[in-house]
């Protein structure tokens, strides 16, 4: 761990202030749940809950599944990075920040096609890496429970010649829906 140098009281009632630039730096939004823990040297660890998260071993055997049936990349992502990747040149994706289509699919609570024709606003499903790893069309399904969006599953590929379809349509709503039974 590393320390933030910031200080707060605990008030009568047990509360404590999470500093706003703290909350930015961890893309933590007012009325997000945060889990306390505490590690084995009895320090008290807050850290942003994320229920299709709690499904990570399940995550990546639903990535790989859908990579192989669809033959394209396939994640599974939380409401902020992405959880599970895999399918074919796709490099390990995991903990990588969501980009802005991932955000609006799960902002707007509906399925959308996106198709990029490359440059800077392909990254716009997950954020660039040094690896140059670009999704040039997806199809985004967000992950609703109880009405609210907790993650969302993405089938792409980084072909200029292909598009996704109804197809990985198909499967991105079936898979966000079987997440969805499971978290909820």
């Amino acid at each position: 761990m590393r320390p933030t140098g910031i200080v707060r009281r605990i008030d009568e009632l047990g509360r404590i202030v999470v500093p706003k630039e703290l909350r930015r730096t961890l893309r933590i939004r007012e009325g997000d749940s945060v889990e306390i823990y505490v590690d084995e040297n009895g320090n008290t660890v807050l850290r942003k809950y994320s229920p299709v998260g709690q499904l990570k071993a399940m995550s990546h055997d639903m990535a790989e599944a859908l990579a192989e049936s669809s033959g394209l990349v396939a994640l599974i992502c939380d409401k902020d990075v992405v959880l599970a990747s895999a399918g074919p040149g796709a490099p390990d994706l995991s903990d990588r920040a969501i980009g802005r289509a991932v955000e609006k699919s799960m902002s707007d609570r509906q399925v959308l096609l996106v198709h990029f024709s490359g440059g800077g606003e392909a990254s716009s499903i997950v954020d660039p890496g040094d690896d140059g790893f670009v999704i040039v069309s997806a199809a985004i399904a967000p992950i609703i429970v109880d009405g609210e969006a907790v993650g969302a599953v993405v089938v792409g590929t980084t072909s200029n010649v292909t598009t996704v379809g109804e197809l990985e349509e198909g499967l991105v709503v079936t898979a966000a829906g079987y997440f969805a039974r499971q978290v909820g």
